[in-house]
């Protein structure tokens, strides 16, 4: 009997791409009013096989991370929109994973750019950033290179600087005012090298981190009983300390497990937005320079 391997693996090449779908937070709409909060999310290094970044696409949004998100703040009461970037500092590509057009870096600076000039002074709304692996690295980088920009919480899920250099030197070539491909160098704070995907720069308010597991366990609803792919290194402020910084290390779910909705590590998210949403509301009955509202 002749193998089927060859003719598996024809029917493989011309399957269908990955499916994405569409999310249920409202994207970003610049023309119309301000909402509450604006999710800005990037995604990381496409997963095995395929050829990052050609590859790469904006799988936060179709996975569902950013709903889990959003509906922390929704049930607040208050009005989300979210845009969802992958990993490339183009500003468009279409991936070949998915055969989509994809957003990148490029548009991610301009989306906030064009944010801040549609929204300003009191009408602004406040920022809210998610990455996942090098999603992360982009939105470090991105608080670096708007150091006039206030954040209000960056999500940092497993942030991981695997294939930097390689992926992306080709295709970087600007270096005003820091070029991305120092994104995964290390810097000197307090006294100390820290790698800069791991500096919370002082215009980020809330720095909410999750780590995936480090030993072989079984139990996740998704993802591998071994991980091969995990952070190590805490976030830490220029000063050397982690205030208003927390982290979360998983201890049975991997590097990719962690981006899950319902996973544990999504679960202590949605907690610690819950409690920034309360820290919120309490700010805004004190009312300006912390007089009571009428």
């Amino acid at each position: 009997m002749r193998s089927a391997l060859p003719t598996l693996l024809l029917l493989t090449a011309c399957a269908p791409t990955l499916t994405v779908n569409a999310a249920d937070t409202p994207p970003m709409n610049l023309g119309g009013a301000a909402p509450d909060v604006v999710i800005l999310s990037v995604a990381g290094r496409c997963g095995v096989p395929c050829a990052a970044p050609r590859d790469n696409w904006a799988y936060l949004g179709s996975r569902g991370t950013v709903d889990r998100v959003a509906r922390e703040f929704q049930a607040a009461g208050l009005r989300v929109q979210a845009a969802n970037y992958a990993s490339s500092p183009a500003e468009r590509f279409v991936s070949a994973r998915t055969r989509t057009e994809q957003r990148g870096y490029a548009a991610l600076l301009a989306d906030l750019d064009a944010l801040r000039a549609a929204w300003p002074g009191p009408d602004a709304p406040r920022i809210v950033l998610l990455g996942h692996s090098q999603g992360v690295v982009w939105l470090h980088q991105l608080t670096r290179d708007r150091p006039d920009v206030p954040f209000a919480a960056q999500i940092d899920l497993d942030g991981i600087c695997l294939g930097w250099k390689t992926d992306f030197g080709p295709l970087v070539h600007a270096t005003d005012p820091f070029s991305p491909l120092s994104a995964c160098e290390p810097m000197t704070v307090a006294g100390r090298r820290v790698n800069a995907k791991d500096v919370v720069w002082p215009n980020v308010a809330r720095g909410i981190e999750v780590q995936s597991k480090r030993l072989p366990r079984r139990g996740a609803a998704t993802g591998f009983a071994v991980n091969y792919l995990f952070e190590v290194e805490g976030n830490v402020r220029l000063d050397g300390t982690t205030r208003a910084l927390t982290r979360f290390i998983s201890p049975r779910e991997d590097h990719s497990a962690v981006t899950y909705p319902a996973s544990d590590a999504m679960t202590w998210v949605a907690g610690q937005l819950r409690a920034l949403t309360l820290e919120w509301a309490a700010q805004a009955a004190r009312g300006p320079a912390g007089t009571a509202s009428p």
